[in-house]
């Protein structure tokens, strides 16, 4: 069996990480500001948990899916300016997937039975992509942002870690 490279952003634990503190991070903003203006439980009323869970899944997928696309080119101890373009087209590419993804989900048996027109899911399709695309871009831009601070910030509080020479020195006993 072949052995796995510790730098593979597939199996980096901060690719799972970053995807994961991003996604609740931008679904707490999302819902706050809904919350806020009372309108969270006319939103909810039609969500039941499995549907709640696999949307969530989805969108989770999706920002694993674009960190790791963005950690493949690049390290969070590059300068931002390196990663803002990468960040920007994954953001804009996840939000584009999860529009077109929701609107098969919700949208497409309807096509399909006769009772929405397709020019009409298309040009929604159409139309909400562009805007997904935007908000994706900005989404991607700020997290990004807020990655990289993170990473600077825990990078500053936490030491190195020992490397494996240090750690193979440590562990042998001296002798006289």
């Amino acid at each position: 069996m072949a052995e796995a490279d510790p730098g593979d952003p597939a199996l980096s634990l901060t690719t799972w990480a970053l995807a994961t503190f991003d996604v609740a991070l931008f679904v707490l903003a999302a819902l706050l500001p809904i919350h806020a203006a009372g309108a969270l439980a006319d939103l909810l009323s039609g969500l039941n948990t499995l549907l709640g869970v696999a949307v969530f899944c989805y969108l989770w997928a999706l920002f694993v899916l674009a960190v790791r696309w963005v950690l493949s080119d690049a390290v969070l101890s590059d300068p931002l300016r390196s990663l803002v373009p990468r960040g920007v087209a994954a953001g804009s590419a996840a939000g584009v997937v999860f529009l077109l993804g929701v609107l098969l989900v919700a949208a497409g048996p309807g096509v399909v039975a006769g009772r929405i027109e397709p020019l009409s899911a298309f040009l929604i399709a159409l139309i909400g992509g562009a805007v997904a695309a935007v908000v994706g871009s900005l989404v991607g831009l700020l997290l990004g942002a807020v990655d990289v601070a993170l990473y600077k910030i825990s990078s500053a509080a936490l030491p190195d870690p020992p490397t494996r020479r240090e750690d193979s020195a440590s562990a042998t006993p001296d002798r006289p």
